[in-house]
């Protein structure tokens, strides 16, 4: 459970900073790191698969 604390906190903790406060650059920043880790988690799914 606090590992899975850790890496939920750890991205919010990132977009807080690099959006430097602000609520709409802080969604949104958080809106393009889903869609990083969405890409990610695809492309080795994909070669998970083609290696079985």
């Amino acid at each position: 459970m606090t590992l899975l604390l850790a890496f939920l906190l750890v991205p919010l903790a990132a977009a807080i900073v690099l959006a430097r406060g602000e609520p709409i650059r802080t969604i949104s920043c958080l809106g393009a790191m889903g869609v990083g880790c969405v890409i990610a988690c695809w492309s080795v799914m994909s070669l998970i698969r083609q290696r079985a």
